[in-house]
C-alpha cells in the first residue's frame, strides 16, 4: 500500500494493494505495447508526485511499502 503523510492521521492518502490496470497493449491489438504505468497524484497548490506502478500477474498493481 502506498502512503503519504503520517499513516495515523487518519486522512493519508493510500493506493489499496489490488490491480489498477491490466493488459500489455494500448488501443487493442494494434495499439503499442504497454511498459510502464504511473499514478499521478495532483494537490491544491500544484504539486505531483509520480507513483510508478510495477507489473506483475498480467496486471499493474500498486508498489510493495517501503521497508522500515
Amino acid at each position: 500500500m502506498i502512503t503519504a503523510g503520517d499513516p495515523d492521521d487518519g486522512d493519508t492518502f493510500r493506493v489499496p494493494p489490488v490491480p489498477l490496470a491490466s493488459g500489455t497493449r494500448l488501443g487493442g491489438s494494434e495499439g503499442g505495447r504497454v511498459t510502464a504505468v504511473e499514478l499521478v497524484v495532483t494537490t491544491e497548490d500544484g504539486a505531483t508526485t509520480r507513483i510508478p506502478l510495477r507489473a506483475q500477474h498480467g496486471a499493474w498493481w500498486a508498489p510493495d511499502p517501503p521497508e522500515g
